[in-house]
């Protein structure tokens, strides 16, 4: 079953079509022929265009590793941005939980969202980005969001990660900003979640992700679960050549989905509509704060937040027009 946005005219969707692949095909083509022109003009590229833009990206700035380079207008008003909220209908139902509410208007509010599920492709986590502030309306300022190193790698993808709050999911990066009072957005299934994605299916990989929770228990920061109705049916899958698909991203953590989108695109999702239910903060106190959590009380907190993400799917899915699908833990 597929929710099609009722509200968009024929000329807007083949208004987003052609902006959507008309704005990755020019990021395509600019990487492509960066690499072009480095591999026929190495020493000109090199030196004038690819050492000064990395030298300044990530020896002498590497705001990744830091607080990231927020751009909140850019994430609210980026003329892409926009479209694709309007194309997906993209909105956060309300009214929010109370628990959630009377939690981020405290001093010193701070959570680590977990969102599901990745979907083919994880634009949608771009877009929401500016509307966040519905959802964390003091705490906004300090919500970042963690992104694959490889994102930080692609000149304007760059740019745009960071300026919708992203910063470097590393272990020790993620853990220097819950330090500093940061809240965090995190897409814990991944590339592995990515590659298993079935239209019309719901799909979490979350049986071997603890590592965010272990983060959460270690820091004593709350946990916020998250779940976005309609991104398993932006494309429509296939699972030819899994098995080498699977190893790539088990060894090298590259994801090649195979994939169509909307006329037979692979840049444009199918204009589905979007919706994001958020559930209850979850905390998880552990017997000793300095040793951190052990294993038995990782697997509890574990269990309990595969509890509270089945319930809020359930809690949600009829009244969304996904009542005949179960939410599947892979």
């Amino acid at each position: 079953m597929v929710l099609t946005t009722t509200d968009l005219t024929f000329s807007s969707k083949l208004h987003a079509y052609l902006v959507f692949n008309g704005f990755f095909l020019f990021l395509i083509g600019l990487n492509v022929t960066l690499l072009l022109a480095f591999l026929r003009y190495p020493f000109q590229v090199g030196a004038y265009i690819l050492l000064p833009y990395y030298t300044y990206c990530k020896v002498l700035t590497r705001p990744e590793t830091k607080q990231g380079t927020r751009w909140p207008s850019f994430s609210k008003n980026f003329f892409l941005l926009t479209i694709l909220r309007d194309y997906l209908g993209l909105t956060i139902h309300q009214p929010l939980p109370e628990r959630l509410v009377e939690a981020e208007q405290t001093k010193d509010a701070q959570f680590i969202i977990a969102v599901f599920p990745h979907g083919t492709a994880s634009d949608y986590r771009v877009a929401m980005d500016g509307m966040l502030d519905q959802v964390f309306p003091n705490t906004y300022d300090n919500v970042r969001t963690l992104g694959a190193s490889v994102l930080l790698l692609i000149p304007i993808v760059r740019e745009i990660f960071l300026w919708t709050s992203g910063i470097d999911a590393s272990r020790p990066v993620a853990e220097k900003a819950l330090d500093k009072g940061y809240s965090l957005v995190v897409l814990p299934g991944g590339e592995a979640e990515q590659i298993r994605t079935i239209c019309s299916r719901e799909r979490v990989y979350l049986k071997n992700r603890k590592g965010f929770l272990k983060l959460a228990l270690r820091k004593g920061v709350p946990v916020v679960p998250m779940y976005v109705f309609g991104v398993s049916d932006f494309y429509r899958t296939s699972n030819a050549m899994m098995g080498p698909r699977l190893w790539l991203v088990k060894n090298l953590g590259i994801c090649i989905p195979f994939a169509v989108g909307f006329w037979g695109s692979i840049l444009c999702p199918r204009p589905v509509k979007t919706t994001i239910v958020v559930g209850e903060p979850l905390s998880f106190p552990i017997s000793d704060a300095k040793q951190g959590p052990t294993a038995e009380e990782l697997d509890k907190a574990h269990q309990q937040f595969c509890i509270a993400l089945v319930g809020l799917f359930d809690e949600h899915k009829r009244r969304l027009g996904y009542g005949e699908r179960t939410l599947e833990l892979l």
